[in-house]
């Protein structure tokens, strides 16, 4: 059987052959491919095991070797050509010459046998060598039977010992001879059982496999390559030291003389051990973004590290595989869900490029790479608009205050709080007439019974008398003082003094010590024409500032529960909780308000997406009837969730110099750098060097990687000297990654946001088509 390894020829062709319709709308494949990962690419040996009954071992045009064993090791050696043993007819130790060629003559007359007569230079004794070499012992000692039998009872078996290169290493190292920049060193073709055997095509250097275990079955050499698998491989994964991986092992040696351990695996199995550590975040439709991505960049990069025989490495060179340990049911679940559906661009699967984290927008591919794929182009890392704020949002039915007068804002928010604590407030939108207006009968009520509970005092008896300024003080002193302590306790001269403003005189005359006995104690204040007016009805703001001055000298509002959100799901509030979090249903009439500037405002909707400070009320339910929101200065787009969406480093001028000097040359001395060009996302794609040498530049993602950021979406902030060069540098920069192709932790933010796969991918990759390749 053909080893999986000829890969090159086979799938290329296999790919080249169905995708030849690349001008049609839509690419298909026959079948499910075959993808290589190159786990180890410099192993002195490596140990394969099952924890199935058995391995079975794989080579090119060679039956299945089932081994007996559950565990091998794999090391690689210089090639030991066999030694074949051949079996010669003599009859010896012959006294004279003549003797020798008169037996001989005698012999061929008697047997038809060929007979030669020859000088023994060991002995210096002659002897006569009889009939044609034979190959096996059985066919030997068959034709000295039958010598015997012809009265020749001397004649002796000799045993000739030859070293015979294999069919295996003439094929091996012409393979070599004819491999180009090949790195394999193994035979990966079809021997053939017509080669001849020719010790002088033979290369000197070859190297074989060596595969020792338990069994004598599971005990041989190799200058193919092999690939091992469990008996029952659909069930049971095969372990490269230790780790489990589905499909086969495929080791063969390499051009420094070591092993290569290739996973010869079904892309959709290749993606079940992709996905959950390319994004492994908890949502089920950015998962499957990711699962159409990595397949449609596998199938893009058939191939890729094809002179090392393989396709891909499972790092972030290609895309990182961890095997069967990794793998989790909701990523499997993605990749089941989307089975071999690729994106194409006009026929073709696109090079599905990824970033973890794009910094708010992603970048035009020419900007970072060598290429410009028209499907790669800068998107912003959010839905258009409020709609990207949809998901987000927490909703009140509650009317909106129409207020004109600044100094009301905050009364708002203090009625509100007080409407959540019992108090009856006979409207469903606060405006300024309402505040502006005494309370009525209902509310007046309400509210001096809830002062008398809280003092712990009978409620009063009512009349609405209670409205007026007089009254409503009387009242109030009779639930904070003891019976007749104001008049106990205070003179006419301390009333007197406490009472020293203009309209005092018009305080009904029994009621003077307990009011002059509250403005002492700074629970009343005046008027702000310095007046106390007695018999003027309190409005609503002035009996609500009151009661909040009550409230406040008294510490009884409740304290509100605090938290830091985390993005608003179902219309829930979601709240960090140590490392979990914590849902709480939000009442549809909820007081809801929202910091702008130093001011929270009334809203009808808030969104949550994650970070904010949050203040709040709930009610016996547990549902949250009151709640203040402040805004979050985090980024707020898609990627919000990400820990890298900010980051800051500073520099000396001497490490800026050593790192961009590694890119560019005959820097001399460094003087400033400037960023020359921004690309759609503002990253910085060309960079001026002012130096002793003149002005250099390094451009597209060179950048990145010269400084050894994150990302490339940076600002810069440098400080000089008297003499105008930059002396250090602080760079502050969003993201991690080349910010090309499809946010990861941007998928994540849409996918909560309650957005479908497909859409992820075509938001993020410009004029794409969704095809079942297969």
């Amino acid at each position: 059987m053909f080893s999986r390894f000829i890969y090159a020829q086979i799938v290329l062709f296999f790919l080249i052959s169905s995708i030849s319709a690349f001008d049609s709308e839509y690419f298909r494949l026959a079948k499910e491919p075959t993808v290589r990962i190159g786990l180890a690419t410099n192993a002195r040996s490596v140990s394969i095991t099952t924890t199935d009954s058995g391995l079975v071992a794989i080579s090119p045009d060679e039956p299945n070797r089932i081994l007996t064993t559950n565990k091998i090791t794999v090391a690689a050696r210089s090639y030991r050509p066999p030694e074949v043993e051949f079996y010669n007819f003599e009859i010896q130790n012959i006294e004279t010459q003549a003797e020798a060629e008169d037996l001989a003559k005698e012999i061929r007359e008697a047997t038809g046998e060929k007979a030669v007569a020859s000088l023994n230079l060991t002995t210096n004794l002659w002897r006569v060598s009889v009939g044609e070499t034979k190959e096996t012992p059985e066919d030997a000692n068959e034709f000295k039977s039958a010598m015997i039998e012809k009265g020749f009872e001397d004649i002796a078996i000799v045993i000739e010992k030859r070293v015979i290169p294999s069919e295996d290493a003439v094929a091996l190292s012409q393979q070599l001879k004819e491999g180009g920049k090949s790195e394999v060193r193994s035979l990966v073709k079809p021997t053939g059982s017509s080669q001849p055997t020719n010790a002088d095509a033979v290369n000197p250097n070859l190297r074989e496999v060596i595969v020792s275990g338990a069994t004598p079955e599971s005990k041989y050499s190799s200058l193919k390559s092999v690939a091992f698998g469990s008996l029952n491989e659909r069930a049971v994964p095969v372990r490269l030291n230790g780790k489990a991986y589905r499909g086969k092992l495929e080791v063969f040696v390499n051009s420094r003389g070591t092993l290569t351990v290739v996973n010869v695996v079904p892309m959709e199995d290749y993606l079940l051990g992709v996905v959950p550590n390319e994004l492994g975040l908890p949502s089920l439709e950015a998962q499957k973004a990711q699962a159409v991505a990595a397949r449609t960049y596998a199938v893009a990069n058939v191939g890729g590290y094809a002179s090392q025989g393989f396709d891909m490495l499972p790092t972030v060179w290609s895309q990182v595989y961890r095997g069967v340990s990794s793998e989790n049911s909701r990523a499997t679940q993605a990749v089941r869900e989307t089975s071999g559906i690729v994106a194409t661009y006009k026929g073709k699967p696109i090079n599905a490029l990824y970033t973890s984290t794009c910094g708010g927008r992603t970048e035009n591919s020419g900007n970072i790479f060598d290429f410009d794929e028209p499907y790669l182009r800068g998107v912003e890392c959010s839905l258009e608009g409020h709609k990207h704020f949809e998901s987000f949002l927490i909703k009140s039915s509650r009317e909106l205050p129409k207020i004109n007068d600044e100094n009301q804002l905050e009364l708002v928010r203090l009625t509100s709080q007080f409407a959540v604590n019992n108090f009856l407030m006979a409207t469903n939108r606060f405006s300024d007439e309402w505040f502006n207006l005494p309370p009525n009968e209902t509310e007046l009520r309400s509210w001096t019974n809830q002062l008398a509970l809280k003092f712990g005092k009978p409620a009063p008896v009512f009349s609405y008398d209670l409205v007026k300024s007089q009254e409503f003080a009387d009242m109030l002193a009779k639930m904070i003082y003891a019976p007749e302590q104001a008049d106990t306790l205070l003179s006419d001269s301390d009333i007197n003094y406490q009472l020293s403003f203009a309209d005092s005189g018009d305080i009904d005359k029994e009621k003077r010590a307990n009011i002059a006995m509250l403005f002492r104690d700074g629970w009343l204040s005046l008027y702000p024409d310095f007046n106390f007016h007695p018999h003027r009805p309190l409005t609503r703001e002035r009996m609500i500032r009151l009661i909040n001055n009550i409230y406040t000298k008294k510490k009884w509002l409740p304290a509100m529960q605090t938290g830091v959100t985390k993005p608003t799901a179902d219309g829930k509030l979601v709240l960090k909780s140590g490392k979990s979090e914590k849902q709480v249903v939000v009442n549809p009439n909820v007081f809801l308000f929202r910091q702008f500037g130093d001011q929270y405002f009334q809203v009808k909707e808030v969104a949550l997406v994650g970070g904010e400070s949050v203040a709040y009320q709930t009610n016996g339910l547990g549902e949250v009837i009151y709640m203040e929101v402040k805004p979050t200065d985090e980024p707020t787009v898609a990627e919000n969730m990400s820990p890298f969406t900010m980051w800051n480093v500073n520099l000396s001028a001497s490490a800026v110099q050593s790192r961009l000097s590694r890119y560019v040359r005959g820097i001399g001395t460094l003087l400033d750098v400037n960023i020359k060009q921004k690309g759609y996302s503002r990253r910085a794609t060309e960079l001026e060097l002012i130096t002793s040498n003149g002005i250099k530049t390094l451009k597209g993602g060179k950048i990145r990687s010269a400084f050894r950021f994150k990302e490339q979406l940076f600002v810069m902030n440098k400080r000089y000297d008297g003499n105008g060069r930059a002396v250090s540098y602080s760079f502050t920069g969003r993201g991690w990654g080349h910010g090309v192709g499809m946010c990861q932790y941007g998928a994540y933010g849409l996918g909560k946001m309650g957005v479908k796969y497909d859409a992820i991918l075509k938001h993020y990759y410009t004029g794409i088509t969704l095809s079942k390749a297969y």
